[in-house]
């Protein structure tokens, strides 16, 4: 695998005005060349420390399928990963996609297993399982720790699909978790399929659909995910959050509308106010 070279590495500083209007405008960029080399060997071995050592949840997709399985809270884990979620390029650049203050809200360590021994990943949005309302909206930052080719299961996303009609209840499931059913519109938009190297970051907003083919090479895909939150961003119940995440469905005893600011610990500064 090979990642890139330490000169010339994509700062919050030398990010490119078009690459924040092409994520504004179509919910997802991809921003190459944002960790180097040497970062990404010890980020990556942490990884694989962690998948190892730690439980895992997995996306289930019945009979037996599996899409992915992950580390849920990969920051809670080491600091080596947490240092990866509050890296001063990876969340600096988020800050700048985004428009305004952000507080990093969790990390997820997501493996795609080789050998076709997983399942595609299907068409969804983060923010149908997200427990918080974010304005700005929230956003992702997907690290991949190993080469991304078309083959291994690269992100793919509808452009513009953020901006369709605001969500519905979250007690509808259809809209919520089958956007494609809902919005059958979707079904005839173009997709945009963004392979990438270690040291590249992806990163897209929370309304955005998006979906991951079968992984058919023989090296598991390994990325780490952070999704980064409006710094004031209020709490709210989410069943398919706290369906999933049986041991903190409320995130500690919050209360709707509580600022997740009041966890200031758990939830902490990134970019230019950390």
């Amino acid at each position: 695998m090979t990642a890139q070279a330490t000169e010339g590495l994509t700062t919050p500083d030398t990010l490119s005005d078009d690459l924040i209007t092409y994520y504004r405008t179509n919910g997802f960029v991809h921003v190459p060349n944002v960790l180097s080399a040497e970062e990404v060997a010890e980020f990556r071995a942490e990884a694989q420390r962690q998948l190892k050592a730690s439980e895992k949840l997995t996306w289930d997709m019945g009979g037996g399928d599996i899409a992915m399985d992950w580390v849920p809270d990969a920051n809670k884990h080491g600091e080596i990963l947490r240092r990866l979620t509050m890296h001063p390029s990876v969340a600096g650049i988020a800050e700048r996609l985004a428009g305004g203050p952000l507080r990093m809200f969790k990390s997820e360590l997501l493996r795609k297993a080789g050998n076709k021994t997983n399942t595609g990943t299907p068409h969804h949005d983060d923010q149908s399982i997200l427990p918080f309302h974010s304005d700005p909206p929230a956003l992702t930052a997907w690290v991949p720790l190993v080469d991304v080719p078309l083959a291994r299961g690269p992100m793919s996303y509808i452009p513009g699909s953020h901006r369709r009609p605001e969500p519905v209840p979250l007690d509808d499931e259809v809209a919520n978790l089958r956007p494609l059913d809902y919005w059958s519109e979707l079904n005839y938009q173009p997709m945009t399929t963004k392979p990438a190297r270690v040291g590249d970051v992806c990163y897209h907003t929370d309304r955005v659909v998006h979906s991951a083919t079968v992984n058919e090479t023989d090296t598991d895909r390994i990325v780490l995910a952070t999704i980064y939150m409006s710094a004031y961003a209020r709490y709210r119940h989410n069943p398919f959050y706290s369906g999933t995440y049986l041991d903190d469905p409320d995130l500690g005893g919050m209360k709707p509308g509580e600022l997740l600011a009041s966890r200031d610990e758990r939830f902490p500064l990134v970019g230019s106010k950390a």
